[in-house]
């Protein structure tokens, strides 16, 4: 593979590589690929084995872009992998993933190359995966575009924009330029009019110029601030520092600047920024925080960033503030439980609004909740524009708290009189109705109003009103503090209405009894359900012993019986008493049969499973379970049932079981002469299969025959050729022939269809049926479209898809107008468990009034078409079926047909 030459110690020399080659191959079979080359490949192709990711083959022009010699380079993924921007690469193969992943995610996205020579190389890859049958990506395939000149415009073009955004923000405004990497500076000249001078004053102009007119405490925060903005944390330097004037005074100056271009290592290089004198405002500030700081109330003083210029000691107390030393620190550090409704009216006040709020929910970190009023006020610069806000707020917890304490008690109790399930009221000495809540008057009919007009003795049943009475005299005499009965009130409409009492009493502080607080729970429907199970459990009783001829047997859970019917005792010949307590379930049972069923079952539950446990052991988990079983009588003698066992539970706890068991004797006879007749129907099919082979064998030999006849009688008298007789003679037996195929197309797709079904892609079989007949539709001028998807399966057996496709296709052909451009179009649809495959074309049409009901008939014929016999739709109808499908049919005259052939569909 390599070998040294002169014109280089060490040379690469490749035999034809194989991926270059099965690229080629690619290109002349697939349209798509040679399509992606010719929109992509300007700069570079490259081709990679997925299987052997080792292995990619790169076209010449891949390393001519980037500046090396193809011949000296190796047909490897990782000859590139080493000079492209690693960030890049990351991005490459994540978006290479996705891609595998899913088609339909393009693989595109911009890179950076290092050349040959040192410089960037900007590259727009692209790529698609080559894909197996199956879908398994195996090939990849990209090209590259060099953007590099587009890259280098953009940069430059945006080099200057920021530029000059940023030197005309104001005319009143100093502005520097600096070269980070070469430190040269440039300075405008109000910069040098704001601190006295002329800017010739100051030639020659350095770093140093600056350096030596800042104050020497500010020069280091102005160096933290330049540093944080390097690193990332600030999004623009800012600072404000004091500069020495020509007069000898300090000035405030605002110092602003940002980075506006980075080197080809991406390091900073240029950097603009501005100065701003702000000495009037710092004096106005000072006296405005001089004024809060010894302000009695929380007040606090807060530039546009929300950092703390000023605040009250106050403001410390109130908030709890540990770090005195807040000022220059964001109040959303401070604070960082502040949500956004806050942050939006931190923000509205920014732009001029005054706002406030007489009370304010604040919760805390530590889930403490303090309540506040606040107002919010700007405070504005010289130059009249917001300079921050300024926040005075009380605390109002302890008010608050109080007012909440009060609101709530109270809230809940009339919410718990109110709302709750069971009727409540309170009632004075006398029994009168005082308050009363909605449940208590839906339970007796009666309306708020109506009901204090009345006592609890105007609504008590007469025969519970002498015990209620007396329960109200003990409380009243402080027997009792409460009583809990059972009585029942009078419904407004004279029902009866069944309540839980509870009533207790109130007294004074000097014990006096005051009012009754009385809780009433409707208890009404169960007294009923009670009753109704009474009623119930009555009527079971009856069932149970009317039953004479169904067996129904009760067991407790080891299969001792404990109930024992009429029905059983009639169908197994024991009196009651001679089993209840005495036998078990598994007595009435064959062992061998027990033994059977219990082998199945340990076989499904891989354990041991026998005895009673056979019987219920899918009653334990389910509602119950039904089989057949054979029961034994007194006398020994056996009768097959169909046996039910049902757990019985209480409490979700089984306590018993219950077998309930019809005679099916005579249903087992009747399922017995119909196997016997199946058999002799399944015996006489089999005798008519053979007779319809023998049938059509023997017939299609008999008219070869024939045809063999006729043939040699016209060799021996060549002049009988023309007879009229022997013509008709001649088309008899060409009929006949035919007929017999057909009937024997027939016999043969009836039988071992379903064995025999495959898995096949209807569009591929559509495309070869098409392809077949390309000439029969140029010479009709029939335009013929394949519409189904390629991933579109179907079960079907390839012979006959053939046979159906090819019928409707060359039908439609067929049958074409005359009057109109025809087409064919074949399009498919999933509908449940079938691909439905729609064959529909703008040809003559069929009247279905006339012939819908004989149009997959044999011989049927529906135009006058010289070729029609009658046979096509015929044999594709009993193919479609034998397949396990079917045939629907739309159609109008001069307008065309849809036939919709459902197909099974595969879905795996």
């Amino acid at each position: 593979m390599y070998e040294k030459s002169a014109m280089s110690p060490l040379r690469v020399v490749y035999e034809e590589n194989y991926l270059k080659r099965e690229l080629y191959a690619l290109i002349r079979e697939e349209e798509q690929i040679f399509d992606f080359i010719q929109k992509s490949a300007l700069d570079g192709l490259w081709f990679w084995d997925l299987e052997k990711p080792e292995n990619e083959w790169m076209n010449p022009k891949f390393w001519t872009t980037l500046g090396y010699d193809p011949e000296e380079m190796p047909h490897q993924a990782s000859a590139w992998q080493s000079i492209i921007n690693q960030e890049d690469l990351a991005v490459a193969l994540e978006n290479f993933n996705k891609h595998c992943e899913d088609p339909h995610y393009p693989y595109d996205q911009v890179v950076r190359y290092q050349h040959k020579l040192g410089h960037t190389v900007w590259i727009h890859c692209r790529g698609i995966v080559i894909r197996d049958k199956k879908g398994k990506p195996y090939r990849m395939l990209g090209a590259h575009t060099d953007i590099t000149k587009l890259k280098k415009t953009e940069i430059k073009l945006r080099r200057q924009i920021s530029k000059y955004e940023h030197i005309i923000e104001g005319t009143s405004i100093g502005t520097w330029e600096w070269n980070i990497q070469t430190g040269q500076i440039i300075f405008n000249e109000r910069w040098a009019q704001i601190l006295g001078y002329a800017l010739i004053e100051l030639d020659p102009v350095s770093i140093d110029t600056w350096n030596n007119s800042v104050h020497p405490d500010d020069r280091k925060k102005s160096e933290r601030a330049l540093q944080d903005y390097f690193e990332g944390k600030t999004e623009f330097y800012e600072c404000e520092t004091r500069m020495r004037h020509k007069n000898g005074d300090w000035v405030w100056v605002l110092d602003r600047g940002k980075i506006v271009s980075h080197d080809k290592n991406g390091d900073p290089e240029w950097m603009l920024g501005s100065h701003q004198e702000i000495t009037q405002r710092k004096k106005d500030l000072q006296r405005h925080k001089v004024f809060i700081e010894q302000a009695p109330s929380a007040i606090a003083m807060l530039d546009t960033n929300m950092c703390y210029i000023s605040h009250s000691k106050k403001w410390l107390v109130d908030y709890k503030i540990k770090d005195e030393d807040i000022i220059g620190k964001s109040h959303y550090d401070i604070f960082p439980e502040i949500g956004d409704t806050w942050k939006k009216d931190h923000q509205k006040c920014l732009e001029g609004n005054i706002l406030r709020k007489a009370e304010d929910r604040f919760e805390r970190t530590d889930g403490s909740v303090q309540w506040i009023s606040w107002e919010l006020h700007p405070w504005y610069k010289d130059n009249n524009k917001v300079g921050g806000l300024i926040m005075l707020t009380s605390d109002i917890t302890r008010t608050k708290e109080a007012e909440i304490e009060l609101k709530i008690s109270e809230k809940k109790f009339r919410a718990n009189f109110e709302n709750a399930a069971t009727g409540m009221a309170i009632l004075d000495l006398s029994g009168q109705w005082l308050e009363v809540n909605n449940t208590l008057c839906k339970m007796v009919g009666y309306t708020p109003d109506e009901l204090k007009t009345l006592t609890f003795q105007d609504i008590t049943h007469p025969d519970d009103l002498e015990v209620h009475l007396g329960y109200v005299d003990d409380l009243v005499s402080n027997k009792i503090s409460f009583c809990h009965i059972e009585k029942r009130y009078l419904h407004k409409n004279g029902d009866i209405v069944h309540a839980q009492l509870s009533v207790s009493i109130v007294r004074d502080e000097n014990d006096n009894p005051l009012y009754f607080v009385a809780q009433i729970t409707d208890i009404t429907p169960r007294v009923q359900a009670q009753n109704h199970l009474e009623r119930t459990l009555t009527k079971l009783e009856s069932v149970f012993e009317a039953s004479t001829q169904v067996s129904i047997i009760g067991t407790n859970t080891d299969g001792l019986i404990t109930s024992f019917n009429r029905g059983a005792e009639n169908l197994l010949g024991y009196k009651r008493n001679e089993v209840i307590g005495k036998q078990n379930l598994l007595s009435l049972h064959a062992l061998e049969e027990i033994q059977r069923r219990g082998k199945e079952l340990s076989l499904q539950y891989n354990r041991e499973i026998d005895g009673f446990d056979v019987f219920t052991k899918f009653a334990k988990k389910k509602k119950h379970d039904t089989r057949e079983w054979n029961y034994i009588r007194k006398d020994g003698s056996k009768f097959p049932v169909q046996l039910t066992i049902t757990a019985i539970k209480e409490k979700n706890r089984t306590v018993g079981y219950l077998a309930v068991a019809a005679n099916i004797s005579e249903i087992k006879k009747v399922e017995t002469e119909i196997k016997s007749l199946l058999a002799v129907a399944n015996g006489q099919n089999r005798r008519l299969k053979n007779f319809a082979h023998i049938v059509s064998h023997n017939l299609k030999s008999h008219s070869g025959n024939f045809s063999m006849l006729l043939d040699l009688y016209l060799q021996e008298n060549p002049d009988q050729s023309e007879n009229e007789i022997l013509s008709l003679f001649r088309e008899a037996s060409n009929n006949l022939s035919e007929t017999i195929d057909h009937l024997n197309q027939v016999v043969l797709m009836s039988s071992k269809v379903e064995d025999n079904l495959k898995i096949i892609n209807l569009e591929h079989s559509i495309n070869k049926v098409v392809s077949s007949v390309k000439v029969i539709a140029e010479e009709a001028a029939v335009r013929i479209e394949n519409l189904v998807s390629p991933e579109t399966n179907i079960l079907g057996i390839p012979a006959y898809m053939d046979s159906i496709i090819l019928n409707f296709i060359t039908n439609s052909i067929k049958y074409r107008s005359q009057d109109r451009d025809s087409y064919v179009l074949l399009s498919s649809f999933l509908q449940e468990d079938y691909v439905v495959l729609v064959v529909e074309d703008n040809g003559l049409g069929i009247d279905l009034n006339k012939h819908h009901s004989k149009l997959f008939g044999m011989y049927k014929t529906f135009h006058r078409n010289k070729d029609a016999r009658g046979i096509g739709l015929f044999i594709t109808k009993n193919q479609v079926e034998a397949l396990g499908g079917k045939i629907e049919v739309e159609s109008q005259v001069n307008k065309g047909t849809t036939f919709k052939i459902y197909l099974k569909y595969e879905k795996d």
